[in-house]
């Protein structure tokens, strides 16, 4: 799977969008078993940088599909 950082630096995510998965590594927890990892996989909650919240300076929620090239608010790397 991609990572929000990858799909961020290549140009397919606004580089404003946040994703606690971002922070920490969870390659070590898929190795050790953790069931956590599963669900870290999909990101969890997304947020705007620029907004601080769930919806973005549009007023439009944040999300994977949304958050993408085209969008008035995007900002791309």
């Amino acid at each position: 799977m991609t990572s929000l950082n990858e799909m961020i630096a290549a140009g397919q995510l606004c580089c404003c969008l946040r994703a606690k998965t971002m922070f920490y590594q969870v390659e070590g927890l898929e190795q050790a078993g953790d069931p956590s990892v599963a669900e870290a996989r999909t990101y969890g909650n997304l947020w705007c940088v620029q907004t601080q919240s769930l919806l973005g300076p549009d007023g439009q929620a944040v999300d994977l599909e949304r958050c993408r090239p085209g969008r008035s608010c995007c900002e791309t790397a």
